[in-house]
């Protein structure tokens, strides 16, 4: 059950959003229209047969406990307050405790914002609030602010949830109305998902600069509207649900599904085998984003690819997800075409191969250059590796590789690891399985230029000595 704005309130809060349409961005952020449209609704509240919870305030500020938000974001806070509603018959029928544990806010407790975001809470110090509690019986309370980071434009529709493991969801209406997640689901462009959770993919776009922020050179930005839904379903009494049901009756809980270590787990693969992550500032996907049961959420996601990109594809790689009611098999990863076109193509003959049991290394070409991602030949030489990593086994897992390849002869340095644009590889990356190769450039600077470079390879199973030639 839900208390929300009445009738004359959403006409009311209509008209001012309609009039913030016309008149574009806030003036200032503090004084934003739907701060006091949302102002003007509260208190107002959210409960299941258990807990309710009550919104009584909000403000919007640019700086949190001295942190600023991300780039084109903002502080929202929100005064929130929990009161245990066990009832009677949980109690004595079940043998439930009055005692009603608030759990894990920080992982329970998200804020939707203009039917597409979700966003996770930032607890406000010496308010009253800590990362869980107990409200110890019937009536019991708890105070306390709660913070998010939104957008910094207007906004259309908010609304704040809570998920507990073993009761219904709640929702608390702010401004606007809560949109079905099918109709949501159904808009999107292409879906794919397993037993745990679903993902879908909206619109797709490129751009050169993105809230400020001008690509690198022979880089561009590929923005991707992300969205998904927990599918993951827990066992219950049914009556903790409804106090309609049998004493006796069991149900089915959906609950929140967090795809855990998104930020390298989710990429964009360029050729099938250049693999890009995220960049965390520029994107209003969580890192580890929530997919709710009951909407159909996420945000953009936005990478940085070369600009001579051919075949595009966002691809969600799945970790092990671990909990009790979940079996321990690896789900296959979800993936989605964003654009069709002809790979650049990899030399035939690769200079050497490393059979590293299940990791299989090639080196397809080595030159010596002049100059490479602002790094230029003064003393010395530079020398390039083009390499590539397959797992031919069934599972993926994180792998580095700037400590794998040690130059023994001549004397020199590793100047750096880069993927192509070129950018820096971030390390660890994810590694997939069944033999989808990973490329990467190793840039060496050589105290004096050589005709040959001996390198130490140090591996899963092996470690071996090569001696590569540079040609001239």
């Amino acid at each position: 059950m839900s208390v929300g704005p009445n009738r004359v309130l959403a006409a009311w809060l209509t008209l001012l959003i309609g009039f913030s349409a016309l008149a574009g961005a806030d003036t200032h952020p503090s004084q934003a229209p739907c701060q006091q449209a949302v102002a003007e609704g509260l208190p107002t509240s959210g409960c299941n047969r258990a807990l309710t919870l009550h919104v009584t305030s909000i403000d919007f500020a640019e700086e949190l406990n001295g942190r600023t938000p991300p780039p084109g974001r903002r502080w929202l806070t929100l005064g929130v307050r929990f009161e245990n509603w066990m009832p009677s018959d949980l109690v004595f029928g079940l043998g439930y405790q009055e005692a009603l544990l608030v759990a894990s806010i920080e992982r329970q407790l998200y804020l939707r914002v203009d039917d597409r975001l979700v966003v996770r809470p930032t607890l406000v110090k010496d308010t009253g609030l800590e990362g869980q509690f107990v409200l110890s019986r019937a009536g019991a309370q708890r105070h306390g602010e709660i913070a998010f980071v939104v957008p910094e434009k207007s906004l259309s529709q908010l609304s704040l949830h809570y998920y507990h493991d073993q009761y219904g969801p709640l929702a608390v209406p702010l401004l606007g109305e809560i949109t079905q997640p099918q109709a949501l689901r159904q808009a999107a462009r292409s879906v794919d998902g397993h037993d745990l959770l679903a993902l879908g993919v909206h619109e797709v776009g490129l751009h050169q600069e993105w809230l400020g922020r001008r690509a690198a050179e022979g880089m561009q930005w590929l923005v991707v509207d992300l969205r998904g839904q927990g599918e993951w379903h827990t066992p219950v009494d049914a009556r903790a649900l409804d106090v309609a049901a049998e004493l006796d009756e069991k149900g089915s809980l959906r609950r929140v599904m967090e795809y855990i270590e998104a930020p390298g787990l989710l990429q964009v693969v360029v050729d099938g085998r250049h693999a890009y992550v995220r960049d965390s500032r520029l994107s209003s996907l969580e890192d580890d984003p929530a997919l709710l049961p009951d909407a159909w959420t996420g945000g953009r996601a936005v990478f940085a690819i070369p600009e001579d990109a051919g075949q595009i594809d966002l691809v969600a790689y799945m970790p092990q997800f671990r909990a009790t009611e979940i079996s321990t098999e690896i789900r296959p990863a979800l993936r989605f075409s964003l654009q069709e076109g002809k790979s650049i193509p990899v030399d035939d003959e690769p200079v050497a191969v490393i059979e590293d049991d299940p990791i299989r290394v090639t080196f397809h070409s080595l030159e010596p250059v002049d100059a490479f991602a602002a790094h230029a030949e003064e003393q010395g030489q530079l020398v390039l590796i083009e390499a590539s990593m397959s797992n031919l086994s069934g599972v993926g897992g994180m792998m580095a590789v700037a400590d794998r390849f040690r130059l023994q002869e001549p004397g020199g340095e590793l100047v750096g690891v880069f993927q192509r644009g070129p950018a820096p590889l971030e390390e660890p990356f994810w590694l997939p399985a069944d033999d989808e190769p990973r490329h990467f450039t190793l840039l060496y600077r050589l105290q004096a230029p050589s005709d040959e470079l001996e390198i130490e390879y140090g591996g899963v199973s092996a470690t071996e000595s090569l001696a590569l030639r540079v040609p001239h």
